[in-house]
């Protein structure tokens, strides 16, 4: 904003003071023009960041129902911790037979059943671009928190895939195809109990991934509701209802 010397001489300090004041008049109404602005700029990209945010988790919960799915491949694992509990040994081999273990080199899942993990684009941006600071505190907390979970998410999915990459492994090395699906495992007993571990551990690997998902799931609902303070709710709910349970 440029200020110009006024057009007539003052001749009094009744004039100074009034050239003084409008010139001061002038600056805050132009500096109130540009804070309401960049007020409303600010306000526009909250909401259109919130809008974002809702159509990611909307997206997001498609997935998280989808890799919920994957607890059908469960039964695989509990089939070969107990075919080796109840094998018997002769001549120092254990035979057993076993369909086809739920798991495909470089990927988690199967062809049928396959983990995608939720998308974080949105939020990551977010946090890069220094929007989030034009979010309330306690919805930034939770988008935060969901982040922090995503994370979570992520180790679990690792170990899903470290498990089964171990048990697809070992069935190149100790198993034969029966043709008819199915696949003939000869091992010795320590062998064995090495391909139970395996499975109990994915197992487990498995679980974890699906209470993460329900975890999540319960923040993107929340979202796509447009509640603000579902972090506060989850600091005294009861996760024992995101864990595995034959009612599921």
């Amino acid at each position: 904003m440029e200020v110009h010397p006024p057009h007539h001489p003052l001749h009094s300090w009744t004039d100074f003071f009034i050239h003084i004041a409008t010139i001061i008049v002038g600056l805050l109404i132009a500096v109130g023009l540009e804070q309401s602005v960049e007020a409303l700029h600010h306000r526009h990209q909250r909401h259109q960041l919130q809008e974002d945010l809702r159509e990611e988790a909307e997206k997001n919960r498609e997935v998280i129902a989808r890799n919920l799915k994957m607890r059908d491949l469960e039964p695989w694992f509990d089939t070969a911790m107990a075919g080796v509990d109840n094998a018997v040994a002769q001549q120092g081999k254990v035979q057993l037979t076993l369909a086809k273990p739920p798991c495909i080199p470089g990927s988690v899942g199967t062809a049928a059943v396959r983990y995608f993990a939720p998308s974080e684009a949105v939020w990551t941006t977010a946090k890069e671009t220094g929007l989030t600071a034009l979010l309330p505190v306690d919805e930034s907390r939770m988008y935060a928190r969901l982040g922090h979970n995503y994370v979570l998410l992520a180790q679990v999915r690792d170990d899903v895939f470290n498990g089964c990459s171990a048990i697809v492994a070992m069935r190149r090395r100790f198993a034969k195809s029966a043709g008819d699906g199915s696949d003939v495992w000869t091992m010795n007993p320590v062998q064995a109990e090495e391909l139970a571990r395996a499975a109990g551990v994915t197992q487990v690997a498995i679980q974890s991934l699906l209470f993460r998902l329900r975890w999540s799931d319960v923040y993107e609902e929340a979202i796509v509701r447009g509640e603000t303070k579902a972090d506060v709710k989850m600091m005294t709910v009861n996760q024992e209802q995101f864990e595995d349970s034959p009612e599921r």
